[in-house]
C-alpha cells in the first residue's frame, strides 16, 4: 500500500516549511529512513526521511512552501497507484540538487525564508522589490530588518 510522505512538525508551533530539493526522483528506489528531501523552517534545514521502503511513486510538491502535515509525495511498490488522484510529475533533470537552487518565486515575490516572510508581514514590508543577501538571492530576515530600518 502506498504511504504518503508528509511535512513533519519539526518544532512546536511550526505551521509551514519550504521544500528546498528532493534527493530522489519518482521511480527511484528508497529505503525506510533514507533521506527523501530537504526542507527549511525559519530556524533550520532538515533532511526528511522516507516513511517506508519501495520506490518514490510521485512528488506532489517539487519545491516551495508546504504546510505541516501536507502530503508532498508518495512511497510504495513499483507500479502502485498513489492516493486517489494520479497526477504524474515530471522527473527533474537531476535527482540531487543544491539546496535552494532554482527556488521558484511565489506570486511575483522573490524567494524568501519563512522567517523573512513572517517578519515582513509583521513590519508591513513588501518583499517584491527587496534584494536578497542569502544563497541564490534568497531574502533573509536580516534583509527585511534592514529594509525596515531604512524605511523608518
Amino acid at each position: 500500500m502506498a504511504v504518503p510522505v508528509t511535512i513533519p512538525m519539526a518544532t512546536i508551533g511550526l505551521e509551514e516549511a519550504t521544500i528546498l530539493a528532493w534527493r530522489k526522483a519518482p521511480g527511484e528506489e528508497v529505503s525506510e529512513g533514507e533521506t527523501l528531501f530537504e526542507m527549511e523552517t525559519d530556524k533550520v534545514v532538515l533532511e526528511v526521511p522516507s516513511p517506508g521502503a519501495g520506490v518514490l511513486l510521485r512528488v506532489d510538491v517539487p519545491q516551495g512552501p508546504a504546510r505541516v502535515g501536507q502530503t508532498v509525495g508518495w512511497v510504495g511498490s513499483p507500479g502502485e497507484v498513489a492516493g486517489e488522484a494520479v497526477v504524474p510529475v515530471a522527473a527533474p533533470e537531476a535527482a540531487v540538487s543544491r539546496p535552494g537552487a532554482g527556488m521558484p518565486a511565489r506570486s511575483g515575490v522573490p524567494s524568501a525564508s519563512p522567517a523573512a516572510r513572517r517578519r515582513a508581514r509583521e513590519l508591513g514590508i513588501d518583499l517584491s522589490g527587496l534584494p536578497g543577501s542569502g544563497p541564490n538571492g534568497r531574502i533573509t530576515e536580516r534583509d527585511v530588518e534592514k529594509a525596515a530600518q531604512s524605511r523608518g
